[in-house]
């Protein structure tokens, strides 16, 4: 009986800027997804399927009243299986 191999890729997605209200992930090329729909689609059209997600940073922002936490970025865990060589 063989095991399984398993490939493994880690991406940050991030909000850029104040004004960004989704999420992005920039490729090595520049080229970015945005949504994490269309960043999880993305990723499991290639094989991809997300293992974990976790909160990387996070800041303060001033809000009416006071101040609130919000999430600024968040490291996902994809992997995949790599087919043994025949």
């Amino acid at each position: 009986m063989t095991m399984a191999r398993w490939e493994y890729r880690t991406v940050c997605i991030t909000r850029e800027g104040r004004k960004q209200r989704d999420w992005v992930v920039k490729g090595q090329d520049g080229a970015g997804l945005v949504g994490f729909s269309t960043i999880l689609e993305a990723y499991g059209a290639r094989g991809w399927e997300l293992i974990s997600l976790n909160l990387e940073r996070s800041r303060a922002v001033a809000d009416f009243g006071g101040w609130r936490i919000e999430p600024h970025a968040y490291r996902a865990t994809f992997g995949r299986p790599v087919e043994a060589p025949a």
